[in-house]
């Protein structure tokens, strides 16, 4: 038996005695939880050293950036599309910490992860940013 990504295989288990259908993303009745998910970060790490980040993202923001770039190229791919929000929550977290920088757009990427489960879900687009904030220098 295989593990899917961001399943335990007793999670699988469970799944198959209870006989229902796979109705969550990939198996798990917990769907795609902020756990699961960032404990598929380590994946992403070593892409994330070679990986540059996108143009116009601001100096402190890079390496979280280079981390979601990184997760959407080798996390992603192996796991069915889950994410109940739009845009998907690596789209919202890349313009959060592209748009707000560093310690703002992670707080809110992170506060995103934290709602994303099952039963969640809709529109959700990043705030925009405050006219008398000061524009971030690339």
């Amino acid at each position: 038996m295989t593990s899917r990504p961001g399943c335990t295989r007793r999670r699988q288990r469970s799944k198959r005695r209870a006989g229902s259908s796979g109705d969550g993303c990939d198996g798990c009745e917990s769907g795609c939880d902020a756990v699961s998910l960032l404990s598929l970060l380590w994946l992403a790490l070593p892409a994330a050293l070679v990986t540059p980040a996108p143009a116009g993202t601001p100096w402190a923001a890079r390496w979280p950036v280079r981390l979601v770039v990184a997760y959407r190229r080798r996390v992603s791919p192996a796991r069915p599309p889950c994410c109940p929000f739009t845009p998907t929550c690596s789209t919202y977290g890349l313009e959060a910490l592209r748009t707000h920088g560093l310690l703002r757009g992670g707080r809110l990427t992170v506060n995103r992860l934290r709602r994303c489960r099952p039963g969640a879900g809709g529109g959700d687009p990043v705030p925009v940013r405050a006219p008398d904030q000061a524009p971030f220098r690339a």
